[in-house]
């Protein structure tokens, strides 16, 4: 019987113990990112580019299934952009990703759900960049490049903040 640990709504993760996350890192190995679905939309007002466009973009972790048995890590990521020009969307994108990883060991599920944010989400987003410009390139629309996506940085305060609150859960839970 396989023991799927499955999160579809990404919450905002508990605090994890660095090392914990570490050894995930360390023995993650990519094994693939597959575009699994792609749309792209242009309105006749988009067939010219223009600098008064305004241009959204994200990327966001749909879902992470962690399958034990096969040691296996599959993350859903939703990657999305589209131009608007006075209010009227002209271009729009919108792609999901899957991004499988061989993993082994029985991670904290907020180590998972760190991990497919942290790393997962990056490891996909070069991908949609390309396919996005790839798309408005086929539909005659030469726009700049997409922005990288950032990791927001935790400040020190609010680490060694964290890293106390784990602390006093492992000490409350013996």
């Amino acid at each position: 019987m396989n023991k799927v640990a499955k999160s579809d709504v990404v919450k905002q993760p508990t605090p994890v113990v660095p090392a914990e996350y570490n050894q995930v890192v360390a023995a993650a190995r990519l094994r693939d990112i597959r575009l699994i679905k792609s749309e792209f939309v242009i309105e006749a007002d988009g067939l010219q580019f223009s600098s008064d466009w305004k241009l959204t973009h994200s990327c966001e972790i749909e879902s992470v299934n962690l399958d034990q048995d096969r040691e296996l890590l599959l993350v859903s990521i939703g990657a999305a952009a589209s131009c608007k020009f006075r209010n009227k969307k002209v271009v729009s994108a919108k792609c999901r990703y899957l991004v499988a990883y061989d993993l082994n060991g029985a991670p904290e599920e907020n180590v998972i759900q760190t991990f497919a944010k942290r790393v997962a989400r990056f490891a996909a987003y070069p991908y949609f960049r390309s396919h996005f410009a790839e798309m408005s390139a086929q539909a005659g629309v030469h726009m700049p490049p997409l922005p990288v996506i950032k990791e927001v940085r935790l400040l020190p305060t609010a680490t060694a903040e964290a890293r106390k609150e784990i602390e006093t859960q492992k000490v409350e839970e013996k």
